[in-house]
């Protein structure tokens, strides 16, 4: 069984896109990373999108996708994060084991321009972010996938909102994933 992680900084719109191409992932189960560690931890909020243990978030999502890759044969869309900012605001990168003990195949990340990820950011929550907290995040992010797919051949792709369906299908192909219909 395969699980892709669809990753993206806050506010990129990841929901969005998946909701756009749903029809596309009838041969998928897709889960948010957030809610899944919502279910089996209580919370540890840092505030405004900030984690504040990132490692034993990581730890509960690894068991958490282990049980329901367990109760089903459909391959896995983790909607997560690669990068995330941390409790002092800084960018952090998800623990390499992470991808290694959560099996993660391929790695699609969804990119925009960071002043239309703050406009939406400002516009739908009471936080402000910053157009260049949003680029540190997304530099950093270019620079793991390329690292993750040298040091564990996780395959992956940078995409924009731009993309379809039919072709969001063709990429989970190419980095591991089953046919998307």
């Amino acid at each position: 069984m395969k699980t892709i992680l669809f990753s993206g900084t806050h506010g990129v719109g990841k929901g969005f896109f998946l909701g756009k191409i749903k029809e596309y992932m009838k041969h998928y189960n897709v889960y948010s990373a957030s809610a899944l560690i919502e279910k089996y931890k209580a919370s540890t909020d840092a505030g405004y999108k900030r984690v504040s243990n990132v490692n034993s978030n990581q730890d509960t999502l690894i068991r958490a996708i282990k049980e329901v890759k367990s109760g089903s044969d459909k391959d896995l869309i983790l909607d997560g994060h690669i990068c995330v900012f941390n409790k002092e605001g800084k960018v952090e990168r998800i623990p390499e084991y992470f991808f290694d003990e959560a099996q993660i195949t391929g790695i699609v990340l969804l990119q925009d321009d960071p002043k239309v990820i703050c406009d939406r950011i400002n516009q739908r929550d009471t936080y402000k972010m910053s157009i260049l907290d949003i680029e540190l995040m997304q530099d950093e992010e270019q620079k793991y996938v390329k690292e993750l797919e040298t040091k564990f051949q996780i395959r992956y792709a940078i995409i924009t909102h731009e993309c379809t369906g039919k072709q969001f299908g063709e990429i989970l192909r190419k980095i591991g994933g089953e046919c998307c219909e």
